[in-house]
């Protein structure tokens, strides 16, 4: 189980796959979103496509900028 963090976590994706990155921090699968935010927020999953197959590394903390991405700018430890 991963939990928010405050660095990038990477993620396995196939291209031209959809997912859904976790903005509200309270998934169990972090980044991914697991649907938590059902529950415990009003913030909804950020959805996009893997633009290649391979690992790429997603916000951690779910305060970026530049969503799905980590900017290591919004990080707050």
């Amino acid at each position: 189980m991963t939990t928010k963090t405050y660095t990038p976590l990477p993620v396995e994706v196939q291209e031209g796959e959809r997912y859904k990155w976790c903005t509200c921090g309270y998934s169990q699968t972090m980044p991914l979103c697991d649907h938590s935010h059902r529950e415990k927020s009003t913030k909804k999953s950020h959805k996009f496509f893997a633009e290649t197959t391979g690992t790429i590394f997603l916000c951690g903390c779910s305060e970026t900028t530049t969503p799905p991405f980590c900017d290591q700018l919004q990080c707050k430890k």
